[in-house]
C-alpha cells in the first residue's frame, strides 16, 4: 500500500480463521464494483463552477447527513488554505439561520444547497429561508429541488439521476462535494485521484491481505461477534476530525440494521481522552479502539522553556526536558501513551496512519471509508444502500406538515 496510508490491524484481538478469510474473500469476489467506486466526476464543471464563484467572501452550504459529510472533512483537512468563510447549515434552527445572515451579507455571500434526493424539508424551508441569496443547486435530476431551480432560475449542478447506490453518503467523490471543494480552491483533482488509488486497493477482486477495506470490516464483524458492538473512533489531527461524521454516517445508515451494526462514538483527540477515554478504557469491555493518526503536520513548534521555569516539576519530569519538544513531538506522544494503555489492557486496537494531509489522503480516506462501510454491510447481510429507518421518520415528518396546514 502507498506510503502516505498504512493501517495496522495486529492488535485487533479477532484472531480470523482461515476458513473465515477465505469464506470473506469469496463473498467479495462474487460483487460487482460499487458504483460509486466507478463513477468519473465531470472535473471541467467543477472547474467551471469553482472559477465562477469563488470571489465570493462567504459561503453557506446547506446539507444534511450524507450530503455534507464529505465536505466537511474535505474542509476541516483544507480550511486554513483559504480566505473564505463557510459556513454549513445542517439544522432548521431559526436562532442559527438568523445568526448566519446577520454574519453574511447577501452581496458577498453565495448559498449552496446540495441535496442528493431533493426532497428533505428541511432543505426546501433552508432554500426559502435564504431565498433572497444569490443560490446554486447540487442535486438529482426530477426531484423537488430541481423543479424548483428550473422554475426559479437557480442554477443546477450534478443532474444525473437519483440512484440508491449514489444515496448522499457515498457521494463524496461527485459534483455533490467536489463542487464546493472547487469553489474554495481545493485541489479536487488530486483528491480524486488518491480516491482512485484507493478505490483500485479496495475492489472486490483484490485478494483479503491486499485489501484494507475488508481486511478492516472482516475484523469489525468478527469483532461484533465477539460482543464488541462499540467502535471508539478518536483522531489525533484538528485537520481530520472532519471526517467522523461521515464514518458515522456510512456506519449507522448502511450497517446498523436488522438488529446488526456498531455504534460509532468518540472524536476529537487529545480532547476526549479527558472525558470519553474513562468510558473506553474503564467502563463496559464492548468497545473497539480506532485510532487515526498523522505522522508529519503541516506545521510545528519547539518549545521553549525560560531558565527559571527549568527546575519546576511536572509529575515525574522537570519542565526542562521539555525544550526536547516539539508540539509535533507532544500530540504523538499523547496518542503513544493511549495506544500503549490500550493495548495492554487487551483492547482490541486498530492504528490508521496517515503520513501527511494532503488532497490525496482525503481522497483516500472517503474512499477507505466508503469501502469499508460496503464491506461491513454485506458481510453482515444487509443492503449497503438502503435505509428504512430513517425514510420511516421522513415520511412522519411531512404528514404532520400536512396535519399543520389543515388546522
Amino acid at each position: 500500500m502507498s506510503e502516505i496510508f498504512s493501517l495496522d490491524l495486529d492488535h485487533t484481538r479477532a484472531d480470523l480463521t482461515a476458513e473465515e478469510i477465505d469464506a470473506a474473500e469469496a463473498k467479495a469476489a462474487k460483487l460487482a464494483i460499487p458504483k460509486f467506486a466507478t463513477y468519473a466526476p465531470d472535473f471541467e464543471a467543477i472547474k467551471r463552477a469553482g472559477e465562477r464563484y469563488r470571489g465570493k467572501k462567504n459561503l453557506i452550504i446547506e446539507g444534511n447527513g450524507g450530503s455534507i459529510s464529505t465536505f466537511r472533512g474535505f474542509w476541516s483537512c483544507f480550511e486554513s488554505d483559504t480566505d473564505q468563510n463557510v459556513y454549513i447549515l445542517d439544522s432548521d434552527d431559526p436562532d442559527y439561520i438568523a445568526l448566519l445572515r446577520k454574519k453574511c451579507p447577501k452581496e458577498d455571500t453565495l448559498f449552496i444547497v446540495i441535496n442528493r434526493s431533493g426532497n428533505s424539508i428541511q432543505t426546501i424551508s433552508g432554500y426559502l429561508a435564504f431565498k433572497d441569496y444569490e443560490t446554486i443547486f447540487i442535486t438529482a435530476r426530477g426531484s423537488t429541488l430541481f423543479q424548483i431551480g428550473t422554475a426559479e432560475n437557480v442554477p443546477l449542478f450534478d443532474k444525473t439521476a437519483e440512484d440508491p447506490e449514489f444515496a448522499g453518503r457515498y457521494s463524496g467523490i461527485t459534483e455533490f462535494a467536489l463542487i464546493p471543494a472547487a469553489i474554495t480552491g481545493m485541489d479536487v483533482e488530486a483528491i480524486a485521484a488518491g480516491a482512485r488509488e484507493m478505490y483500485d486497493k479496495c475492489a472486490p477482486s483484490v485478494p483479503f491481505e491486499s485489501n484494507p477495506a475488508l481486511r478492516f470490516a472482516l475484523h469489525l464483524d468478527k469483532l461484533e461477534k465477539l460482543r464488541y458492538d462499540e467502535v471508539f473512533l478518536t483522531i489525533y489531527s484538528k485537520k481530520v476530525t472532519g471526517f467522523f461524521e461521515l464514518f458515522v454516517q456510512l456506519i449507522h445508515e448502511s450497517v446498523c440494521k436488522e438488529g446488526k451494526g456498531q455504534t460509532i462514538y468518540g472524536g476529537d483527540a487529545p480532547e476526549n481522552q479527558h472525558h470519553t477515554l474513562q468510558r473506553f478504557n474503564s467502563g463496559k469491555k464492548n468497545s473497539i479502539g480506532f485510532f487515526i493518526t498523522v505522522e508529519n503536520f503541516q506545521n510545528d513548534y519547539k518549545l521553549d522553556v525560560p531558565d527559571a521555569l527549568d527546575d519546576i516539576q511536572c509529575r515525574n519530569i522537570k519542565l526542562e526536558q521539555f525544550e526536547k519538544l516539539s508540539m509535533q513531538d507532544v500530540i504523538h506522544t499523547e496518542f503513544e501513551g493511549t495506544w500503549k494503555d490500550t493495548v495492554e489492557e487487551n483492547i482490541p486496537a486498530v492504528n490508521l496512519r496517515l503520513r501527511e494531509v494532503s488532497p490525496a489522503t482525503a481522497g483516500m480516506l472517503t474512499a477507505f471509508f466508503q469501502y469499508v462501510t460496503f464491506y461491513s454491510a454485506i458481510l453482515r447481510d444487509v443492503d449497503p444502500f438502503n435505509q428504512p429507518g430513517v425514510e420511516k421518520s421522513k415520511e412522519y415528518i411531512f404528514k404532520l406538515v400536512e396535519e399543520k396546514e389543515k388546522r
